[in-house]
């Protein structure tokens, strides 16, 4: 009865007959029938009829069982035992009535029952397998009942021809099953694409939104630190103009005292002295000009910003309270002036007798200070004694120690006179312009000339940097008819620019060089000839005229009227001083300086103001050849601005203008026209 169950799981496939299949025997077989669908290529095989028991047609084995047989009747020859195949696939042959069955219907089960547990129902389509075995039992069922047959076959048919189509359907299907699936799976990745992208955005929108807030409470917090600043710059607007006008008026008052002093001064002494004194008292006044119109300039720049910045940005409801604060101080004010005018004459008291104990007290300390530089090696007591005059009671009065005193000469006290001679002065000078050159070589940068004189002299003189101090500053004062001497004390106090000095050093070193350069011997001597076309080489922008008197400086100076030994001409006397030459060389440039701000100031036709543009027309006017560089220096010069800042500055008075160029390196670039 097992016959043919591995070709029967090896003749089913994935695919099944149609909706028209019926089941015909194909071609017989040594041991079984083949049966085939109509329209399908699934075969079937079944075991011959001959392979059966032998079923005798008659009505025993043909009987109605199990009507037939009463409960009572029980075949104790057969038991049969249910097994899980049985019940598994929905046959159970369990005979509860305990009657005995017809034969043929024991012969089908019992084939039924060693098909289904010879398959594997794990296997590939398991239940197709199963049913072919049904279909086989349902087979040999119908051939038996001829009478039945056609019935059975057309149900079967049925059957078979609805399985068909239902696996026809199942086939359709199958690819809109399998579209469905990557369908759904496509869907739920853009869905969940979706939720990451959405998720991404709302984490930048709040990451944006702190970063808001935190720029918010920034700029609250800036704007309550610039109301914070706006108020303090009130109060010290306030302040700092109070302190400019009492500064002015107390300038105008030292004005005052100046010329007076300057007047009896003149009425008491010789000729001598009252020359010297003009000069003196000349260049305070210029002193004190220039330092007016600096801070007369810083002061109306400074006040123009205030007015621009904060002119407007006070209410007026906080200018009334203000006001009215305002005169309640003055009232209060008046009432301090009583106190200390009262006390300020106790103080006067007082400070007579300080001032009596101070004097004292600062003549000792002069002597001591004196005594240790003569120790300490400043100046040699043989060096003192041969280079200076000291007379008893010959002091320097301090100028102070407040903010408005150069820094090397704060002192409230007395300073010993050691009375400096021009030599020596000279000398000193000399060391100070060739460490400062020295310094500012090192550094990359030009250093302030009264900064580096202040640490100059505190490095080399320590503790008695202030008696040096206040004896070279009024040395050079007493000594300006020396021309070094005289360009050295302008630069410290500001009157003329530091590159003035340079400029000059610059011409004379250019000068020698192209004489050395003329000179091919070597010797160090030039003819009159060579020595005059070497000047005009040299310095061509010079007028035939001041070529002359360079050429009869030089020729009277050496007394050869033939060979110029033009070494010499550079060279020092004993004293420090430079020749004849190089004093009129020095002349001239300040003359032609002069000439050719002269030149420059007719061509701006008498203007009171002058712009950047003003000036820098009138430059390429007289001078067209000056190379762009140098332009926007002198006008950098003439502005006290930096070359990137000349666009942003504003018209200056013309004499302030001229001034500042005066004090400067000014010389012509190319040749007069």
């Amino acid at each position: 009865m097992s016959t043919g169950v591995g070709d029967r799981q090896k003749a089913l496939a994935p695919s099944h007959g149609g909706a028209s299949s019926k089941l015909n025997v194909v071609a017989p077989a040594p041991a079984c029938l083949t049966y085939q669908l109509q329209g399908s290529d699934i075969k079937y095989h079944l075991p011959l009829k001959q392979l059966l028991p032998s079923v005798e047609k008659n009505d025993r084995y043909l009987s109605n069982w199990p009507g037939q047989v009463g409960r009572e009747i029980v075949q104790q020859n057969q038991k049969l035992q249910p097994s899980n195949v049985d019940r598994l696939h929905g046959f159970d042959v369990t005979n509860t009535n305990n009657a005995a069955k017809p034969r043929f219907l024991e012969q089908l089960e019992t084939h039924l029952r060693k098909e289904l547990q010879v398959l594997d129902p794990s296997g590939p389509n398991a239940q197709e397998v199963n049913l072919q075995a049904y279909r086989e039992v349902f087979e040999y069922f119908i051939e038996d009942l001829k009478t039945y047959k056609p019935l059975l076959s057309a149900i079967k048919n049925e059957y078979e021809i609805t399985l068909a189509h239902q696996r026809n359907r199942i086939r359709e299907l199958e690819p809109l099953k399998n579209m469905l699936v990557t369908t759904s799976e496509s869907c739920e990745q853009r869905i969940v694409a979706l939720r990451e992208e959405e998720k991404f955005e709302i984490q930048s929108l709040k990451n944006e939104k702190i970063q808001l807030l935190e720029r918010i409470d920034n700029l609250l917090k800036v704007q309550d630190s610039l109301e914070t600043q706006v108020s303090k710059l009130q109060k010290e607007l306030a302040a700092e103009y109070e302190r400019y006008r009492e500064q002015y008026d107390a300038r105008q008052l030292l004005i005052s005292d100046m010329n007076n002093l300057r007047y009896q001064q003149e009425a008491s002494k010789d000729s001598y002295i009252q020359e010297v004194e003009a000069v003196e008292d000349t260049v305070k006044l210029k002193l004190a000009l220039k330092v007016a119109r600096a801070d007369l300039k810083a002061l109306q720049v400074e006040l123009n910003a205030m007015k621009a910045e904060y002119g407007d940005v006070i209410p007026r409801r906080d200018f009334e309270a203000l006001d009215k604060n305002y005169n309640e101080l003055i009232e209060k004010n008046e009432n301090h002036q009583k106190q200390y005018f009262q006390m300020k004459q106790e103080y006067s008291t007082l400070l007579e007798v300080n001032k009596h104990t101070t004097l004292q007290r600062d003549k000792l300390s002069a002597e001591v200070e004196l005594l240790k530089t003569e120790l300490a090696g400043g100046l040699s007591l043989s060096q003192l004694s041969h280079h200076t005059v000291e007379a008893d009671g010959d002091y320097f009065e301090g100028l102070g120690t407040g903010e408005d005193v150069i820094v090397y000469l704060r002192h409230g006290g007395l300073i010993k006179n050691v009375n400096l001679g021009q030599e020596d002065i000279t000398k000193l000078l000399k060391e100070i312009w060739k460490e400062k050159m020295a310094a500012d070589l090192q550094s990359g940068t030009r250093s302030s000339l009264p900064e580096f004189f202040h640490n100059f002299l505190q490095k080399k003189y320590g503790d008695s940097a202030m008696l040096w101090a206040y004896n070279i500053y009024y040395g050079c004062r007493n000594h300006q008819k020396d021309e070094f001497i005289s360009l050295f004390f302008s630069i410290l106090n500001g009157i003329v620019d530091e590159s003035v000095y340079h400029g000059q050093i610059q011409l004379i070193s250019h000068l020698l060089m192209e004489l050395k350069y003329r000179d091919t011997s070597g010797k160090g001597i030039l003819s009159k000839h060579d020595f005059s076309q070497t000047l005009k080489k040299a310095l061509p922008n010079k007028n035939e005229k001041y070529t002359h008197e360079l050429v009869v400086a030089a020729t009277t100076q050496l007394g050869d009227e033939k060979k110029i030994r033009y070494k010499a001409l550079f060279d020092e006397n004993e004293e420090g001083r430079a020749g004849a030459f190089i004093a009129l060389l020095q002349s001239q440039y300040a003359a032609e300086k002069t000439m050719y701000l002269d030149e420059l100031i007719n061509t701006l036709e008498d203007k009171e103001e002058l712009t950047v543009a003003d000036l820098k027309n009138a430059f390429q006017k007289i001078d067209p050849s000056m190379d762009p560089q140098i332009l926007a220096t002198y006008l950098a010069q003439g502005f006290q601005t930096t070359k990137e800042q000349l666009d942003q500055a504003t018209a200056v008075d013309t004499d302030t203008v001229f001034d500042r160029l005066q004090a400067s390196d000014i010389k012509r670039i190319g040749p007069q026209k």
